[in-house]
């Protein structure tokens, strides 16, 4: 049966909620639903355009899957989401089709996508077309009331950004690169780009900004942002500490601001994306004060997969 498909824009929001809530819902009552912010960062891409598409059966009047093809020239690497409705039966279709997307325009560059850990129907496909598991990655959350709040050793200073002041940006790139020059996937982005995606964000996430300086020296940052607030849950965007000051706590005392200045704020639960391989002790710090993981996600890759179609 022909699958119809149509370019999807912000007037679709709704139906990309409705999209990703049943698809998430459908795992998990627990997970979080998706938020304006979120579904306009899908629509839009996470650092170029994005390739966003409805599609259906030709046969049905309801839009049953969303393809987010998001492409970053600086990696040279593809992010593919796809969501489904829980009674979708196609998924090959849609995933083609995406494919041949990805192909058409970069065929040289990597390709990266995440799934569920329950979507078995997902994951099957995926490893019928020659795909593996790449990392794996929880969302994890605290219940903020009652939680310690951090104490600044003396010495330590730590004061909000001002992201539309210049300088200051580049105060928060130097740092920001710096703290994840170690991580998987890493790769330096010039300050004019990454100014510009952060600039861009500020709009829909509200980004916050906390610096951490020991005297005169920029140590660390934590970054938060509102895109969970229709769950009455704050959300860590970016948590790092500069390579030659990391394990000296300083981590856990960003952490424990953020905890306490949303909780003062009225967030009822903070939650943060972590790759469960991060090398930096991170997961240990999040599991310290108290966070657990809600779901977890595979990230998946096929070195081959601009090479045409596996037999099925």
């Amino acid at each position: 049966m022909q699958m119809v498909t149509r370019a999807a824009t912000t007037a679709d929001i709704p139906i990309i909620q409705r999209i990703v809530d049943a698809y998430q819902l459908s795992f998990d009552a627990n997970e979080k639903r998706l938020g304006e912010a979120e579904a306009h960062e899908l629509i839009e891409g996470f650092f170029e355009p994005a390739t966003t598409l409805l599609c259906r059966q030709g046969s049905s009047i309801d839009w049953d899957s969303f393809i987010s093809l998001h492409p970053d020239e600086n990696r040279e690497r593809f992010y593919l989401d796809l969501y489904f409705l829980p009674d979708c039966t196609n998924l090959d279709d849609p995933f083609s089709l995406a494919l041949s997307i990805a192909r058409d325009l970069h065929p040289q560059w990597r390709l990266w996508l995440g799934v569920h850990r329950k979507d078995e129907r997902y994951r099957e496909m995926l490893e019928r077309r020659g795909f593996s598991i790449l990392r794996k990655y929880w969302l994890m959350e605290v219940e903020l009331e009652g939680i310690e709040s951090a104490h600044l050793p003396e010495g330590l200073h730590l004061e909000e950004l001002d992201l539309l002041d210049y300088q200051r940006r580049h105060d928060f790139w130097r740092v920001h690169q710096d703290s994840f020059s170690g991580h998987f996937g890493f790769k330096a982005r010039e300050f004019e780009n990454w100014s510009e995606l952060l600039l861009r964000n500020i709009e829909n996430m509200k980004n916050r900004v906390w610096l951490l300086s020991s005297g005169r020296e920029p140590v660390g940052f934590v970054e938060c942002t509102e895109e969970l607030l229709h769950e009455e849950t704050a959300y860590v965007a970016g948590l790092g500490v500069r390579q030659q000051f990391q394990g000296r706590g300083y981590g856990e005392t960003l952490l424990r601001f953020a905890i306490r200045h949303e909780f003062d704020l009225g967030r009822k639960k903070l939650a943060l994306n972590v790759d469960t391989g991060n090398e930096s002790g991170a997961l240990r710090l999040y599991e310290k004060v108290g966070m657990k993981p809600i779901s977890e996600w595979h990230q998946y890759e096929n070195l081959d997969w601009a090479q045409g179609e596996k037999s099925l």
